[in-house]
């Protein structure tokens, strides 16, 4: 059993999409070889909710909490203690003269000596034998850069959003944006690995890294657990009930224009629509989420724990996904596993496309093709009630347990990989493992 640092700002009891990846991969890992310590901050986030349930399943997985201030309390929406019946868990402007266009690599920067410092005492009595970063929060990488380098031990990074193209990612003056891609390039060129839940989260990065120093990159998508779904009933929601879990990022709109076509070919639906949107609502979401036609009824349900998430997405006749620019949501990879119908809008066709087009219960419609998307919702709408099928055998492909094991993988070879494999310039922490235990 070899041992190995997970360095993520936010984990378990904290509930949200990024921290449900670092928090299964703790519960997974070691059924494949890897007994993982977790280095987090004391506090989750602001914003974000709690799942008490999170914190049971990686009950026996040691856990470092250390102080990680953040400069986002000052500027940051409404969160978890807001009053709003919505809570807001708002996207500050990025302008130049916003505060986070200057804090590089991000607002949790001043968790970095904490966390560093926390971690090597502990590597006083603990051998880990590699470190993972998960971002984002890209401090995460500087961290487990820090700890791999000083402990010589090599570090992988796992990427679930983009760094410097992401695409809440500030507006910064020009020399400090050169500065950032140069650091992204070279946190990522002395990484022994890279894991992204998409290829094209981290192309722009890789192109300035000659090809003999680029690390080998695994993309490994985000899944479901299935001890989320196990014994879970579905939600007793009324006919015809659309569902939508997780941050609602954008404006309902194209689905109010869909149901509003749907209603124009099926005048009986009038008043039997229900939208349910459970968890955070962004600010630029409420104005339309507050507004839908005339014979829709919207159900707001703020952040549940997971296994309740999972109830609405069972309980659901439609299950709304909303891609953003490229970007597949995660909760798309559980819709599956519910294997109820869903509904995705695309907007940059990209790895939802790919993984969504060979399911029979998915349907892809662009945005602002409404007129398709309405004749979809009728048809649904009209026809008897589907009962819960099961999901296809494709699907277990995304289990978080199978995601685990291809991240073990992941390890596996970055401690010892094979002959001819190793790049001209060794990673900052070097490339071989400690011997197990």
């Amino acid at each position: 059993m070899r041992n190995v640092l997970i360095v993520a700002r936010n984990f378990a009891p904290a509930s949200h999409v990024s921290v449900e990846r670092a928090t299964k991969l703790a519960k997974y890992l070691p059924q494949f070889g890897w007994r993982p310590t977790v280095l987090t901050g004391q506090k989750a986030t602001v914003g974000l909710a709690e799942d008490p349930d999170l914190l049971a399943q990686v009950a026996g997985i040691e856990i470092i909490r250390t102080r990680a201030p953040e400069f986002s309390m000052f500027y940051g929406g409404l969160g978890k203690g807001s009053r709003s019946p919505l809570k807001r868990r708002g996207v500050p402007r990025r302008g130049v003269l916003h505060p986070k266009a200057w804090l590089v690599p991000d607002s949790q920067v001043l968790w970095y000596p904490f966390a560093v410092r926390a971690a090597m005492r502990r590597a006083r009595s603990e051998r880990w034998h590699a470190v993972v970063a998960m971002s984002f929060p890209p401090t995460a990488i500087l961290i487990a850069h820090a700890i791999a380098g000083r402990l010589k031990i090599p570090y992988v990074i796992d990427f679930r959003d983009s760094w410097t193209a992401y695409h809440h990612a500030p507006h910064r003056p020009a020399p400090l944006a050169e500065y950032e891609r140069r650091l992204e390039a070279r946190m990522i060129r002395d990484a022994a690995a890279v894991v992204a839940v998409d290829e094209r989260i981290v192309e722009h990065a890789l192109v300035r890294i000659a090809p003999a120093d680029r690390p080998p990159l695994h993309v490994i998508q985000n899944g479901y657990d299935e001890d989320d779904f196990r014994g879970t009933a579905a939600a007793a929601l009324p006919p015809f009930s659309i569902v939508h879990t997780g941050q609602l990022r954008r404006s309902p709109r194209p689905l109010w224009e869909a149901l509003t076509h749907a209603m124009v070919l099926r005048p009986e639906l009038r008043g039997r629509v229900h939208f349910w949107q459970v968890g955070f609502a962004d600010e630029r979401a409420i104005p339309a989420l507050e507004t839908p036609p005339e014979g829709v009824t919207v159900h707001h349900v703020p952040s549940v724990p997971q296994r309740e998430a999972v109830s609405y997405m069972l309980g659901a006749d439609l299950l709304l996904v909303d891609e953003f620019g490229t970007i597949m949501p995660s909760k798309t990879l559980q819709y599956l596993r519910a294997a109820r119908p869903i509904l995705a809008f695309l907007d940059g066709g990209g790895v939802i496309r790919e993984v969504l087009r060979a399911e029979r219960q998915a349907h892809l419609v662009r945005r602002d093709e409404p007129a398709r998307g309405g004749a979809l919702i009728a048809s649904l709408a009209s026809a008897p009630r589907a009962s819960r099928g099961e999901p296809s055998a494709g699907v277990a492909a995304y289990s978080r347990r199978e995601v685990a094991r291809r991240f073990a993988e992941v390890l596996d070879s970055s401690c010892d990989p094979p002959d001819g494999a190793l790049p001209p310039v060794e990673p900052v922490g070097g490339r071989n493992c400690p011997a197990p235990f």
